[in-house]
């Protein structure tokens, strides 16, 4: 288990799909916010098996426009995917 102060995750993710479902890695990218960014390094440090599929996540989420990893259609869905997430935030 990887823990801070705030946030804590029971899973250690291995693929890149279940990056790009957790809400709060999500909204760690798109909003770069501090106090997740010292979440994520710890959750790397605490496994760093799985960096290579958190770089390709990370990746995909900063290009998504021109992201050739993704289908159009699978590229809208996480736009959509990351618009709520972004807006529950807020709430």
């Amino acid at each position: 288990m990887v823990e801070t102060a705030k946030y804590v995750k029971r899973a250690i993710y291995t693929k890149v799909e279940q990056f790009l479902c957790d809400d709060d890695f999500i909204r760690y990218v798109m909003d770069c916010e501090p106090d997740k960014e010292s979440y994520w390094t710890s959750y790397l440090s605490a496994a760093p098996h799985v960096r290579a599929a958190y770089l390709r996540a990370y990746d995909i989420l900063m290009h998504l426009d021109d992201c050739e990893l993704l289908t159009p259609e699978q590229a809208e869905r996480l736009k959509l995917r990351i618009i709520h997430s972004l807006r529950l935030s807020v709430n």
